[in-house]
């Protein structure tokens, strides 16, 4: 191991944090798995806990000090002043434990895991899960941005956003502003184990909401759409296009036209609602058509390691 270089790479998520060590041999030495570190959610005390945790759990299985790369994404950093605060956590952690890290990098985990799927190249990575924000490099490296910036402000084509538009959906129905039937009412009840409005509106405003309950609501969309529901179709392709329109807004800021470009597909939505990925890539193909498009399938962890490991080479 004298001559081997040791890369730690942490996926820091809303609702689990993963730590691993790899040897640049490709040798996995240490994995572990925590709760969430995005400290808009649970503070900075609790993520400076969480990430300390782990790091002591590294230090203790791992028979070395020296980590030549550390490279930390985490969710939550959509300002420079975030990128701060997660910083200044980050040293706090490295204060607790006795690695001697040569260099640190912490950026975004949508920023971090583009770097690590394209490896430096132009490509961009389009992400709608709980939230939704698209990311792109062109063939200079400069990375742009669009989206990503929180349910309150966007997060079109989300599963959040989905979710609340069935909520809608549901709710204008039992209210009377629509008589259009939909099985989306049978469905969100049955999701949310309730048998009328007044349950659910108890369980929309209880202590317990969270958004993560909200974006799991978007998984009756598919089945809704394969019953030719017109009101999970009109909710399905509404997703569809705030999605091409989040992606085309990236792309337009690296100016890409009409030179080959692959665009990286990656969240729950994306990934299992083929109806509206499907609609997504017609639409941009219509716009762009020398653009592919790839499933990300590698687990999240794994390209943030592939990202650590391109600032070896």
């Amino acid at each position: 191991m004298e001559n081997s270089r040791f890369v730690l790479a942490v996926d820091g998520g809303a609702t689990k944090t993963t730590l691993v060590i790899y040897s640049d041999n490709g040798d996995t030495l240490f994995e572990k798995t925590s709760t969430g570190s995005n400290y808009h959610a649970i503070g900075a005390n609790k993520v400076e806990r969480v990430i300390t945790d782990l790091l002591i759990d590294a230090y203790q299985a791992v028979p070395f000090e020296r980590i030549d790369i550390a490279a930390f994404a985490m969710a939550g950093i959509d300002t420079e002043y975030d990128l701060s605060i997660i910083k200044a956590i980050i040293d706090n952690c490295f204060q607790n434990v006795p690695f001697e890290t040569q260099t640190v990098i912490v950026e975004n985990d949508v920023h971090s895991t583009l770097i690590g799927i394209t490896s430096g190249n132009p490509g961009a990575l389009i992400l709608s899960g709980t939230g939704s924000i698209a990311y792109a490099i062109d063939r200079n490296g400069n990375i742009v941005r669009t989206g990503g910036w929180g349910h309150r402000a966007a997060d079109e084509g989300s599963g959040y956003w989905i979710g609340q538009e069935i909520i809608r959906a549901v709710v204008q129905f039992e209210d009377g502003r629509t008589n259009k039937q939909t099985a989306l009412k049978k469905l969100l009840y049955e999701k949310l184990q309730v048998n009328h409005m007044e349950e659910m509106l108890s369980w929309l405003y209880s202590p317990e909401y969270t958004n993560a309950q909200v974006a799991s609501i978007s998984s009756i969309l598919s089945e809704a759409v394969l019953l030719r529901d017109e009101t999970a179709i009109d909710i399905a392709n509404r997703a569809a296009s705030e999605l091409s329109r989040l992606a085309s807004t990236v792309l337009r800021k690296i100016n890409v036209f009409e030179e080959p470009f692959t665009i990286y597909l990656n969240g729950g939505i994306l990934q299992n609602h083929p109806y509206i990925r499907d609609l997504f890539i017609q639409e941009m193909l219509e716009a762009y058509p020398h653009l592919s498009f790839e499933l990300c399938h590698k687990q999240p962890i794994e390209y943030i390691v592939n990202r650590a490991i391109t600032e070896l080479n």
